[in-house]
């Protein structure tokens, strides 16, 4: 390896005497300009790459700058949503500053320098929406002096050579295709609002109904429309101030992808006529699909460029170029790649160009399409079977949530080894607290039945904590938190409220809680943390008067209590003494008896452990002062 000659060397350290430190460091004192590229550190190896150039023997200094891109703050995100910058052009930046704030797959996170400088450049603006996780995204350079000279990241080119003549020629464009890709974006600015995932298994939702009409002022923090998720029906709020310009999905529509666009939010209502027309879907199936999904694309060159067709996304041997989950994800939907244009690096094939074509039509005619719309705009109604017909019937829609309901207990049906243990227990100290208790509340509480059936269960899970499990293939998880899911009956379905530390709260404290998720579910305005997943389940069809019942196992759970009604029954008297005829006792009495029954899930419990906790139940029903220890 040559040396460094010793004028390189002086120009170096007076240009710029921390980078010479910064490669000295890196690869020792004459390593050579060539062993630049040897540079362990990306700061280093970006900037002495952009200030020395070894060409025939000359050497050429240029301004430093490195190219900030969208990182990957998920292992599972692979573009993410631009929310906000906290820093603009000409800041300085210093290691730990919060540069950005990016909406993930998961959560919304600060996205921090790294390196000191100044922010040059801001190439993807607030609000920019499935920015691919490397596109660059902002310049930043070392000194005030630069930000004047730095320039945006060229695009690298797409196809190879050998790909390009392989493509066959284009037809020259028409006037119909030009219109099928839409209309141009506005140059005012606006952000496209997307269909939320307000659950963490919601894939797709309804918009139940829009809160807000076209023209009004929005505040962050107001409803903006009512969706209805796998799970609840939940107001989806706004995160920034504006106007709302546009809805793109009316009241009514069921089963919108999750950032499926809904909406188009302005600044203010003087730019609401410049949106009207604009359809950013219609842009991302387009053939200006590349265009518009691109991370940087300022220059007319660049965007005329990604205007590419399906045949840019193979290599020179004609293979398809895509990420392996989008070629899970289009065999799933039965979608053809060679007709998906890419919009990941080199033009591949990512799962977000997939997702975009499947929600294209088949066919793009405008007649059909516009009464797909309008029938879309309009609930669907319950079917009648016409007069005479027989049988006789009515077909009723199903929700998002009674669809999750029967997913998830044919899952559990059909993939846990359920077995049944049932026992029967003597309530009649139980009620006699509980109507001591409530005369003396005051009117501040009135226990239930349940609530102490709920506390049982959270110290018997205590007591035996084999049974505050679940099964993960691998192992068995114990946990040592006791969070009770609740069963209750709502009009949109079976809710299962979650009753957090339940063995460390009290009687009045389990009454509040749960009756205020009961009218919260009943109501439809339940969040989806009040159904977060909990350790075990209670089941309780008692107020029915339902003797005794098996419940189906909640997933992931291992076990679920059914609850049966409390009937008087005549039994055995145990002061009854056999063979004393002084005894004024008779021989039987009645008593208050309730029926439990617990399902469980064999793999992770055995049946002499489900037998265990029962008895651990029991004792804690039938003496209640033991929930007080």
């Amino acid at each position: 390896m040559s040396q460094t000659p010793g004028w390189v060397t002086m120009v170096l350290m007076r240009v710029d005497p921390a980078l010479w430190k910064c490669i000295e460091m890196q690869l020792g004192l004459g390593g050579g300009v060539r062993g630049l590229k040897r540079a362990a550190t990306p700061r280093c190896r970006s900037a002495a790459q952009a200030k020395v150039r070894w060409m025939h023997g000359s050497l050429s200094v240029a301004a430093p700058q490195s190219t900030v891109t969208m990182p990957a703050l998920s292992p599972t995100m692979t573009e993410g949503n631009l929310a906000e910058w906290k820093k603009k052009e000409g800041d300085k930046i210093s290691p730990g500053d919060i540069l950005a704030e990016v909406e993930t797959d998961k959560a919304t996170v600060a996205f921090e320098a790294t390196d000191p400088g100044f922010l040059a450049k801001i190439l993807i603006p607030n609000g920019s929406q499935k920015v691919q996780v490397g596109a660059p995204i902002a310049v930043i350079v070392d000194t005030a002096a630069e930000i004047a000279t730095a320039t945006a990241p060229v695009a690298s080119a797409a196809p190879s050579a050998a790909a390009a003549a392989a493509a066959p020629t284009p037809a020259p464009s028409k006037p119909a295709a030009t219109a099928a890709a839409g209309k141009p974006k506005p140059s005012v600015p606006f952000s496209v609002l997307a269909m939320p995932a307000l659950s963490p298994t919601m894939s797709e939702g309804t918009i139940v109904s829009w809160k807000k009409n076209v023209g009004d002022t929005i505040k962050a923090g107001d409803a903006l429309a009512e969706i209805e998720t796998d799970k609840a029906t939940v107001a989806f709020e706004a995160t920034d101030d504006g106007v709302l310009a546009k809805i793109l999905i009316p009241a009514g529509n069921n089963k919108v992808t999750v950032n499926t666009p809904v909406a188009i939010v302005v600044e203010n209502a003087a730019h609401i006529s410049q949106v009207a027309d604009y359809d950013p879907s219609a842009e991302a199936t387009g053939s200006g699909a590349s265009a518009a999904s691109a991370s940087v694309s300022s220059a007319p060159a660049s965007s005329t460029a990604s205007t590419s067709a399906p045949a840019a996304t193979r290599d020179a041997s004609g293979r398809t170029l895509a990420s392996p989950y989008a070629k899970r994800l289009a065999k799933e939907s039965g979608v053809d790649l060679t007709q998906v244009v890419g919009s990941g690096p080199n033009n591949r094939i990512v799962a977000a160009d997939v997702r975009q074509y499947s929600a294209k039509p088949a066919s793009a005619t405008a007649a059909p399409a516009a009464a797909a719309t309008a029938a879309a705009a309009q609930p669907a109604a319950p079917k009648v079977a016409s007069v005479g017909a027989a049988p006789s019937f009515t077909d009723i829609p199903v929700s998002n949530i009674r669809r999750v309901i029967a997913q998830r207990l044919t899952h559990s049906k059909q993939t846990i080894p359920h077995y049944y243990l049932t026992m029967e227990c003597n309530v009649d100290k139980l009620m006699a607290v509980r109507e001591q208790l409530n005369s003396a509340s005051d009117g501040s509480y009135k226990l239930s039945v349940n609530d102490f059936i709920i506390k049982a269960s959270a110290l018997a899970l205590k007591k035996v904590p084999e049974v505050n499990s679940e099964w993960r293939e691998t192992v068995v998880r114990r946990y040592h938190n006791v969070d009770i899911n609740v069963a209750v009956s709502a009009p949109q379905g079976l809710f299962t409220p979650l009753v957090r530390d339940a063995d460390k709260k009290g009687l009045a404290t389990l009454n509040s809680d749960v009756k205020e998720l009961a009218e919260k579910a009943k109501a439809g305005k339940i969040s989806p943390d009040d159904l977060s997943p909990g350790t075990f389940t209670i089941s309780n069809l008692g107020m029915f008067g339902v003797s005794n019942f098996a419940a189906v196992i909640n997933p992931p759970q291992a076990c679920i209590l059914a609850v049966g009604t409390t009937e008087k029954r005549v039994v055995p008297n145990p002061l009854f003494k056999s063979g004393d005829a002084d005894s004024k006792q008779s021989a039987y009495t009645t008593a208050n008896i309730i029926s439990v029954t617990l399902s469980c899930d064999h793999r992770v419990v055995d049946g002499a452990v489900g037998a265990q906790w029962l008895q651990a139940f029991k004792s804690y029903l039938e003496d209640p002062l033991k929930l007080l220890l």
